[in-house]
Order: C-alpha cells, then structure tokens, then sequence
C-alpha cells in the first residue's frame, strides 16, 4: 500500500529519450540539465504542440508525467559557409541572391530512418545582416515524408531558385541564437535536431 503512494507521488518524464522519475514535480531548469547530465550552457526544450518552450536554467516547471524534454548546444552562427565550418562533407553551395541574402545549400544531407528517401538537399536561407540575424526555418529538395508515408509536421511547398522546395516551418526559441558568438555550424545541428524529433 505505501509502495503504491510512493509510486503515485512519482512524476517520470523523458529527457533526451531516456526516463527520469522525480518525486519533486516542482523543478528548474538548473536541476533537469544536472540530473540528466546536460551542460548547463545547453538549452532546453519542452516538446509543445507548435513551438517548443525554452525552459532557462532558472525557470520553474511543474512536471507531468508523460512531458518530453531534449537539449542541444546554444546555436552558433558564423559567416564562412563551406563544408568545413557546417560539419557536413557533402557537396555544399553557396548562391547569392537578391538583397545581401545568401542560399546555402548542403546536398546528400543523410537522413534518419523515420524519413524517406534516404537523403535530400537541404536549403538554408543567410539573411543580409547575418551572422547578426539568425537564419529562420529550412528547405529540403527532393521532398521528403515520414515512413508511413505522411508528410512532416510543419511543412509546405514553396518555389526557390526555379524549383519546389519543401519547407519546414520551424524557428528557433529565444536563449538558442547568440549573435557575434556562432558558427553555421550548430545551425545545421539545430537541423539535424529538427529531423531527429521524427514527426
């Protein structure tokens, strides 16, 4: 019977897909990153339908069995757009367009196994200003869909360059960009971040 109390009092939500119970359901940032062994210097995230919620290290959440939470390094944006400072080895191109904006390109962008095809080039708007102005949502080409064939959450078609691109309508939170600070290269981790939630 105590048994059973103490396992109603037992909150379990998930942190970077594995599960942490607490018996305290009054939490901050500081102390979710600690137990789960996150820098502190990382951001983190609670899933949400729509835009995902920044929780800052010195926020308070009420947790709920069943929440998602995942982390990742605070975005660093950087202006020399080559293979190198992404992080990627395929076949990178950089157009200029039109009003100081900038289109990268990363072909034979592999992808995890929740999506086909396989691989697909992935299309990252630099505004003028950047990196000062952070890059916002991202392009793929061919278009991809999940395994069963449904199309990614937040996603659209729009014509880039003479061609249908599809969009993922996905922007990054406050606390995950530091202008000045950022290398291209933890925005293409935000992306692969993107395509790693599988939905």
């Amino acid at each position: 019977m105590n048994e059973q109390i103490e396992k109603a009092k037992t909150t379990t939500i998930t942190i970077n897909r594995t599960e942490y119970p607490f018996e305290d359901a009054s939490q901050s940032g500081e102390s979710l990153k600690r137990r789960a062994g996150i820098a502190l210097s990382d951001v983190l995230f609670l899933e949400k339908p729509g835009e995902d919620r920044v929780i800052g290290n010195d926020d308070r959440v009420r947790l709920q069995d069943g929440q998602v939470y995942y982390s990742q390094p605070p975005a660093n944006y950087g202006h020399t757009v080559n293979a190198d400072t992404t992080g990627f080895e395929g076949v990178t191109k950089s157009l200029t367009q039109p009003g100081g904006w900038n289109f990268l390109i990363l072909e034979e962008f592999p992808l995890p196994a929740a999506y086909r095809p396989p691989s697909t080039s992935v299309l990252v708007k630099l505004p003028p200003t950047f990196p000062d102005a952070q890059p916002d949502m991202f392009w793929v080409r061919p278009a991809v869909t999940l395994a069963n064939g449904a199309a990614p959450n937040g996603t659209s078609t729009e014509r880039l360059l003479g061609e249908d691109w599809q969009r993922f309508s996905w922007h990054l939170q406050p606390g995950a960009w530091k202008p000045g600070i950022s290398t291209l290269r933890d925005y293409i981790r935000c992306v692969r971040a993107r395509f790693a939630k599988g939905d």
